[in-house]
């Protein structure tokens, strides 16, 4: 059986292949998937899936203290197998606001769908459009439009937005709601490029509707936060908007 490639190697390889790139005062560093490759083969390291090194420290764990001693740095796609280590005045992960006030609400998911449902990213945005909390979280009416969008977006290469809506308010005013969602998994972060991200992928191909970009984190069976973020480019200065702690019930028989 192969070797599986641990979180410790991949903290080797980024290491390496930062330092070998680093001088004071850069504040991006750019790089390839093939240069990952040639580290970990320096490094007498089995690498077999490249892209994960990348997706681990953009979703998953900040990167080594080595690195961040340095200041906050974090990784940006540029393009298919391009990337940039990016220094940022801010950590590049969301943090979720505890000690909010759980807001009840009936759970309307089917018996049926939670009975089979995995505790996984799908099931969450399942237990979302059942219970049409993104209506209520964001006060206005909301249909669902779109899921698992794959597309590539001006400066940024490939994305991925989780889940797509559109919204109305009573004044006429027409939204678009992209929402990324997270697992349950403490290791499973928000970064904030990936909520600049959904911005760009509004203003690129839904330039006339309102971007109202939201995350969604599951805390536990049946508990769900949301969080709003503001209509802005810039992970620098992108900011939340509102959070919501919303606990799904059911009547007991």
């Amino acid at each position: 059986m192969p070797i599986k490639t641990s979180e410790k190697d991949y903290d080797r390889i980024i290491t390496t292949l930062f330092s070998s790139k680093y001088k004071e005062g850069l504040a991006e560093i750019d790089f390839t998937k093939d240069e990952l490759v040639a580290v970990a083969r320096k490094l007498k390291i089995t690498l077999r899936n490249a892209p994960d090194v990348v997706y681990t420290y953009r979703s998953r764990s900040n990167l080594p203290q080595s690195i961040l001693d340095k200041g906050n740095w974090f990784i940006k796609p540029k393009g298919k197998g391009r990337f940039s280590f990016l220094k940022s005045r801010r950590k590049p992960f969301v943090d979720i606001q505890e000690g909010l006030l759980a807001i009840e609400i009936p759970n309307a998911l089917p018996e049926i769908v939670e009975k089979h449902a995995s505790a996984d990213e799908q099931a969450l945005l399942s237990s979302i459009r059942y219970n049409r909390l993104v209506d209520i979280f964001t006060e206005i009416t909301c249909f669902h439009l779109q899921s698992h969008i794959r597309t590539t977006i001006e400066g940024e290469g490939q994305i991925e937005i989780d889940d797509l809506y559109v919204g109305i308010d009573s004044e006429g005013t027409e939204y678009i709601l992209p929402l990324e969602a997270k697992s349950p998994d403490d290791r499973d972060k928000l970064g904030w490029i990936q909520v600049s991200n959904m911005v760009k992928f509004a203003h690129q191909h839904f330039p006339k509707l309102k971007c109202r970009p939201i995350a969604a984190k599951p805390a536990g069976h049946d508990k769900i936060y949301l969080i709003e973020f503001d209509n802005n480019l810039n992970s620098e200065k992108v900011s939340i908007v509102q959070e919501r702690f919303y606990k799904l019930i059911r009547e007991k028989k």
